[in-house]
């Protein structure tokens, strides 16, 4: 059963984790990457302004809600859903199959640093993954083509993108017929086990009116088009 959310005239997939990972193992074996993206609020909004974020995000092959307040606008805040999204239980339950399936990955990060921590995190909660290549793009001097041989001749099952939002859907939007791996995975500036401090609150809070603003203009637009 196909489940979706429209959020500012982009169907995006609301499945539950058991769901989505099924989706995932029912992916097709052929050349083309299958695109998993976890989606937040502040992407979304770019897409108003911005054609090719909205046209990669339109494409996915598996959307995950990044955050809760994505389905709280949407109306679409199940007890479960709410509790999954904010513990980010796709990503610990994708990444424990990873390792128990020895599935081989890429990392593709815009900084050494950033790259270094990321892997720090991955290994402590899954010390058996297998990290075969990873790439920043600070050391990219010219064209990408040096990041794409790397990455393909590393063989990835996976490249696990952390690079900023757009920057990672240009990345792939240019690049896509040429990475060859099975699945491409977007997390953007991923921050781990979500911890729902001051800060982090504000943001969102401030990031949900925006969403909800920008929600209520587009149904009003799409009211008058209609009349």
């Amino acid at each position: 059963m196909i489940k979706k959310i429209d959020i500012l005239g982009i169907q995006l997939d609301d499945y539950t984790v058991r769901e989505a990972i099924r989706r995932v193992e029912a992916f097709p074996e052929d050349n083309a990457p299958k695109v998993i993206e976890s989606i937040s609020m502040k992407m979304i909004m770019e897409t108003e302004h911005d054609p090719v974020l909205r046209e990669v995000l339109s494409s996915l092959d598996l959307a995950v809600i990044g955050e809760k307040e994505i389905l709280e606008v949407a109306g679409a805040k199940t007890m479960q859903r709410m509790k999954e999204t904010e513990e980010n239980d796709f990503f610990f339950e994708f990444f424990k199959r990873i390792e128990r399936n020895r599935k081989r990955l890429f990392l593709l990060g815009e900084t050494e640093e950033k790259n270094e921590k990321f892997k720090q995190w991955l290994m402590e909660e899954y010390p058996k993954v297998l990290i075969e290549g990873e790439y920043a793009l600070e050391n990219c001097v010219g064209d990408l083509e040096a990041v794409i041989n790397d990455l393909n001749a590393a063989t990835p099952d996976i490249v696990v993108s952390i690079l900023p939002t757009p920057k990672q859907e240009y990345f792939f939007a240019e690049h896509r017929d040429k990475i060859n791996t099975k699945i491409w995975y977007g997390l953007g500036e991923f921050e781990g086990k979500k911890k729902y401090g001051v800060k982090r609150m504000l943001r969102n809070l401030f990031h949900r009116g925006r969403l909800k603003s920008s929600m209520e203009k587009y149904e009003k637009r799409m009211s008058e088009n209609r009349t």
